[in-house]
């Protein structure tokens, strides 16, 4: 007897649990659907050895839900993703679409903005560069400053072939000319022109300056 209370008090609380699953689900199929627009970051997948020139790195996304389901849409980890396997030089164009978000299951997407993204890619390659110090300042003593050295004079860089091809040289971080009046040296950071041109080594060079004094005024 004690056995067949056990089980008809289970077929009870399943049918309870079942009941208000159903509560809950039928609840959130009648709230009203509205829109929001959340901000995306883009993320490109390329073949080995190739980058996106200029990529899109934001899109806007206007989805589609219920009150519920756009609370559990945390907009910060919204991204779409771009898959561009061909290893290819030159200009492609991808239409975006839901399949390139991670959304929550039940979201609808209504529009992305842009929903085109014309691209270019471009080889990466790795290549020295000359560096050519930068100096500011006003020099102690009315001394002058002759031509700065770096030294290591070259870095190794990495980047897209043709905006390597493009740049002559590298520059570093100012070197303080205030209050030399003799020759110095001093170590500085090398910049690279392009964001997409990264310094590999090294990344800090040491930047010689020669310096001249003026005559000493006669007699």
């Amino acid at each position: 007897m004690s056995d067949e209370r056990n089980l008809w008090g289970l077929r009870i609380l399943s049918l309870a649990l079942a009941i208000l699953i159903w509560f809950f689900v039928s609840v959130e199929k009648r709230e009203p659907q509205s829109d929001r627009v959340v901000d995306a970051n883009v993320t490109y997948k390329t073949a080995p050895g190739f980058v996106v020139l200029d990529p899109i790195q934001a899109i806007q996304v206007r989805i589609r839900g219920t009150q519920t389901q756009l609370r559990s849409v945390n907009p910060f980890l919204v991204d779409a993703q771009v898959e561009l396997p061909a290893a290819q030089v030159g200009p492609r164009e991808v239409v975006l679409g839901s399949e390139h978000l991670s959304l929550p299951s039940g979201i609808e997407v209504v529009s992305i903005e842009p929903n085109v993204l014309r691209l270019e890619l471009d080889r990466e390659i790795s290549d020295l560069l000359p560096v050519e110090p930068r100096l500011e300042g006003e020099p102690a003593a009315g001394a002058i400053a002759r031509t700065p050295e770096a030294i290591p004079s070259e870095v190794l860089v990495r980047g897209p072939e043709s905006r390597l091809r493009s740049v002559g040289a590298l520059s570093t971080t100012p070197v303080d000319l205030t209050g030399h009046a003799l020759d110095f040296e001093e170590r500085a950071a090398v910049v690279s022109p392009d964001s997409l041109i990264k310094v590999v080594d090294p990344l800090l060079v040491t930047v010689r300056v020669p310096m001249e004094l003026p005559p000493s005024p006669s007699g």
